[in-house]
């Protein structure tokens, strides 16, 4: 897994030959170029995507940021480290170590329903790792020292678990494996570290029956010159696999005993280098006693903002009709905000469906039982009414598709019918992201967290295995847990490319 993998960027490099490796698993395999990520197309719930195969609805992470109203916290999961340290590390870390990958998390991860089964899985520096297995944590010296960092912890994972230096797993010799770490390594949460275990792991023919490896420095170096220039990256990432492989005794070798799957958690979309591409929501809405950032309710607050990057989730104390439709006019009038998401019933009671106002107008949509209006190209069954454009909706005989906005309506629907969302959902145009007081824009880099094209699709290559793979007409982060479970003959609630009713599957807001 390539932490933002941008496929306009990634797909033209592998095949110019400019990441030979990637090039020769794309020869003796497949690639699909636009999988499309979940909303919002964030970390932490995209990576949980990943590992569950459930949208936020149903796998509980609500983004990198959201308000949890049962244990009356908000939950941050950031991207920068030294803010995070500021702020107060064991929370981070306990909440990281503890609550991401415990009650936060509600669907079972691909290493539980993998080892449930006998088999065994390893885990190297993912972000979502949850599992039945106990491992020891132990706290590096450095944020040991620091105050209120935890000295030690045990955390579920599965058999084998590695965490940079959080959670080193040791060979049956007892010798610990291989990675770098320390301060210059993120403690060994950098690809050089993942890079290092990946290739012992091969050189020892020591891997389990399910490995995902985590590269995150791309992600890292593309918010801050964008995804063209950050494929340096991408290109020590492609020679890493390629030492690794050599380890394993050559890449023929490997895909004859395994499949290989690579892909990411979203895209990139650069932001203009100006000062005005950063929006600042707390300005639009001062008529509004605003919660602290990052901090729980007041008693008299309204709402409550948590950034997403360039999606924003906004939650209100008093969620009536006329609040909700203040908010979304004052949002919308920024010409940089593209869209304002909501559930219908705050607007209109007892009104089933989602409702999508923007600049280009407001269309309401809803599950159907039947197709009375069309089906997306999973086979979601839809009705709607309204402006077309919102969501850049086309429709072809009774089939639906998106183009600006992949699988526009299942990725609303999965972020809007968890228990945990916000009220109102709003999005940047392209080129725009949220700031919030405290943070700042990737002015001149690159973001994500919106539903548009350019933070939401991925690439995925599969090589290896008995049979040569084939990749269904279209993709979806969400169908890579099946796919994996798939390739190993294992049973899943989901088959690739399922329909997802999340009414059925999981357990939306009552």
């Amino acid at each position: 897994m390539i932490d933002a993998a941008t496929p306009h960027v990634v797909c033209p490099a592998i095949k110019t030959g400019r990441l030979p490796v990637f090039q020769a698993l794309l020869e003796r395999g497949v690639m699909h170029e636009a999988s499309s990520s979940i909303f919002p197309s964030i970390t932490p719930a995209a990576t949980s995507a990943i590992a569950t195969g459930a949208y936020p609805c149903e796998h509980g992470i609500a983004g990198a940021s959201w308000y949890d109203s049962v244990k009356q916290e908000v939950a941050y999961y950031g991207d920068d480290f030294w803010v995070i340290a500021r702020e107060g590390l064991r929370n981070f870390l306990e909440d990281f170590l503890l609550r991401l990958n415990g009650d936060r998390l509600k669907a079972p991860t691909l290493f539980q329903m993998i080892e449930r089964t006998g088999r065994r899985a390893a885990c190297l520096n993912y972000l979502v790792f949850k599992g039945d297995c106990e491992h020891d944590v132990r706290i590096p010296g450095a944020i040991a020292a620091l105050p209120g960092a935890p000295l030690s912890e045990s955390v579920l994972g599965p058999s084998v678990l590695a965490l940079g230096d959080f959670v080193v797993p040791r060979w049956s010799s007892g010798r610990k494996l291989d990675k770098k770490g320390g301060l210059l390594h993120r403690f060994g949460m950098d690809d050089a570290s993942t890079g290092v275990m990946l290739r012992e792991i091969l050189e020892r023919d020591a891997l389990p029956d399910f490995t995902i490896a985590y590269f995150a420095d791309n992600d890292y170096v593309s918010h801050k010159i964008g995804p063209f220039a950050a494929l340096t990256v991408v290109e020590r990432i492609d020679r890493m696999l390629g030492d690794a492989f050599e380890a394993g005794g050559g890449i023929d070798r490997v895909l004859a005993e395994t499949t290989v799957v690579i892909t990411s958690d979203h895209g990139h979309c650069d932001i203009a280098n100006e000062e005005d591409a950063a929006i600042h929501l707390d300005r639009h809405l001062a008529e509004f006693r605003q919660a602290e950032l990052g901090r729980p309710w007041r008693e008299r607050d309204e709402i409550m903002i948590c950034p997403n990057m360039r999606a924003t989730q906004i939650y209100l104390r008093q969620p009536v009709p006329e609040v909700v439709e203040r908010i979304a006019a004052t949002l919308l009038t920024d010409p940089r905000v593209d869209q304002v998401m909501w559930r219908t019933e705050l607007t209109r009671r007892d009104a089933a469906g989602y409702t999508v106002s923007s600049r280009r107008g407001r269309l309401e949509f809803a599950r159907a039982k039947a197709s009375t209006s069309g089906n997306d190209v999973f086979g979601n069954a839809w009705t709607w009414s309204g402006d077309a454009g919102a969501v850049t909706l086309e429709a072809e005989g009774r089939t639906i598709s998106f183009t600006d906005y992949p699988n526009a309506f299942e990725r609303i629907a999965g972020a809007l019918d968890l228990e945990q969302s916000g009220e109102i959902w709003c999005t940047a145009k392209a080129g725009c992201e949220f700031e919030v007081p405290g943070g700042e824009a990737h002015l001149g880099g690159a973001s994500h967290g919106a539903l548009h094209a350019l933070d939401s699709l991925s690439p995925v290559i599969v090589a290896g295995g008995a049979v040569r793979p084939v990749l269904p007409a279209h993709m979806r982060l969400v169908d890579i847990a099946p796919l994996c479970m798939q390739l190993l003959g294992l049973p899943m609630r989901y088959r690739v490319g399922d329909p997802r009713d999340q009414t059925i599957a999981g357990s939306p807001r009552s």
